[in-house]
């Protein structure tokens, strides 16, 4: 059984349905104290017997929805479910405790691992990347085609962006907005190299690593650097423009790394981001970013922090059910092409169909629709590495 929330929405799922039953025991105490202000008229005419009757119908209703059948019992039933709630809360407290003593495990692993060259990144071994400017090869509908500009269709196009982006290439993304300044669309890729020695390609086996265990990473300090690069070579670039990124795999791990960093949130607005098959659920992300996470129930990859993603306003995950074949893990399922089309077969369904799409792409209207003025790609490389 998957749980899907964390411990503290049921903490304040708990705490709300506590106030409604403490606001119901209030009601309940006002209408009786009315009902026993009012008391019994005095008789003094047949006529009245039958007012008399009705207003003791009034009265035996009423003390209905006061007692224990109102709303009384009422409070108590939320009472009940508040401690339910609470119970749950403190019993997933521990499932987090015991995730964060994985990932610690994790990270003390790769430390033992770093003395023989293997899973070494960042500042543990005092590399840089180095940024490359590189021709784009994006093709379709966000580069247009005979000399017109290219727009942003939807989610599923900005998904799709992501193929071809082999080598440790980053691409980015610049569009406009309604008030003629732009926007910003940054491109991650996913795993690109397997071994556990670092070679030159960030995008790689210690990355993985070391971005789920929440160290600094030289592969999203490339994207940081690539992104800065663009601004800077558009001239048109400003401090409050809207940033979204998209990530598949380790590209969404990174995505959610870099917003949750507040020095890179310092020098850029990020709005939005985008993840498809990316274990998420731990990273700090500000509620102030709406966050779109697109996951395949078989896809064990979208698992592999053992979280959930939070709930809430800021954070949206679609949960496609398994594929064809109905097994438990499908790794082919992972697969960047598998995503792209779930993403276009809820951008294609019926408005409401998918909870939570409509409102994110909505949110997201700075950038979707929106005319593409560039398109930059980079290759980042890991300085002074070692292959």
């Amino acid at each position: 059984m998957r749980v899907d929330v964390r411990s503290e929405t049921l903490t304040a799922a708990a705490q709300r349905v506590a106030a409604i039953a403490e606001e119901l025991r209030e009601d309940a105490g006002r209408l009786a104290a009315v009902l026993a202000g009012i008391g019994l008229p005095r008789v003094r005419s047949p006529g009245e017997v039958v007012l008399i009757a009705r207003w003791l119908s009034v009265e035996g209703r009423a003390l209905a929805l006061v007692g224990p059948g109102g709303l009384w019992g009422h409070s108590l039933e939320f009472d009940g479910l508040a401690t339910a709630l609470r119970s749950a809360a403190r019993t997933y407290v521990e499932v987090e405790r015991g995730v964060a003593g994985i990932l610690a495990a994790v990270a003390a692993g790769a430390d033992v691992a770093g003395r023989a060259g293997w899973l070494v990144d960042g500042p543990v071994n005092g590399s840089s990347p180095i940024v490359r400017a590189v021709p784009s090869t994006l093709t379709g509908p966000l580069v247009g085609h005979g000399g017109v500009h290219g727009r942003v269709p939807g989610v599923a196009d900005l998904v799709a962006a992501g193929e071809g982006l082999d080598g440790g290439r980053v691409r980015v993304v610049e569009t406009t907005r309604g008030d003629g300044g732009s926007a910003w669309v940054v491109i991650i890729p996913g795993t690109q190299e397997w071994s556990p020695r670092p070679g030159s390609n960030p995008f790689d086996l210690s990355t993985d690593v070391r971005a789920l265990t929440g160290d600094a990473t030289i592969a999203a300090a490339g994207v940081s650097a690539a992104l800065a690069r663009a601004r800077a070579e558009s001239g048109r670039s400003s401090p409050q423009d809207p940033v979204m990124l998209v990530g598949h795999s380790q590209g969404g791990i990174l995505a959610a790394a870099l917003v949750s960093d507040p020095a890179f949130r310092a020098g850029n607005r990020v709005t939005h981001v985008v993840t498809s098959g990316a274990p998420v659920g731990l990273f700090p992300v500000p509620a102030s970013t709406r966050v779109l996470s697109i996951e395949h129930a078989d896809d064990p990859v979208s698992r592999l922090d053992l979280t959930p993603n939070p709930s809430g306003q800021s954070w949206t995950t679609l949960v496609a059910p398994r594929g064809g074949q109905g097994a438990p893990m499908d790794l082919g399922r992972h697969r960047l092409s598998s995503y792209v089309q779930t993403v276009r077969a809820a951008e294609g369904a019926p408005r409401g169909a998918v909870p939570g799409l409509d409102a994110w792409q909505v949110s997201a209207g700075e950038v979707l629709g929106r005319e593409v003025r560039s398109v930059r790609d980079h290759v980042i490389e890991r300085g002074g590495a070692t292959t």
